[in-house]
């Protein structure tokens, strides 16, 4: 992402996680300008979980911008965790920039 670009955000958020996600929310919620830069995909982390994983948490304890997870099992599996996490993403448009992998932080005069 160019510096420019950079300095027109109020919020960089790095990761498309669910936190990520859920910081993106709250943003946008906001007013503020952001955008989510992601080397993977929306929910990376998740992805590269084993493929029959479930979630020890339960949907509630899961669930990001007030958008209920809705499953039938008490523990979700991984599959269960993507879907939910990218049908959130899309339901708020969020401003991802996908294949945008940060290297590097770098702090000046008191700032990120």
């Amino acid at each position: 992402m160019s510096e420019a670009k950079r300095e027109l955000l109020d919020v960089l958020i790095i990761g498309a996680g669910p936190a990520g996600l859920s910081i993106a929310i709250e943003a946008k919620r906001a007013g503020l300008s952001y955008v989510i830069l992601e080397k993977g995909a929306v929910a990376n982390s998740i992805l590269r979980y084993p493929t029959e994983m479930k979630f020890f948490s339960t949907p509630p304890l899961l669930e990001i911008g007030q958008v209920p997870f809705i499953t039938p099992s008490e523990h979700p599996s991984r599959i269960e965790g993507l879907t939910y996490y990218r049908e959130v993403a899309d339901h708020f448009d969020l401003n991802i920039s996908l294949s945008d992998e940060v290297t590097d932080l770098k702090q000046e005069l008191g700032d990120f």
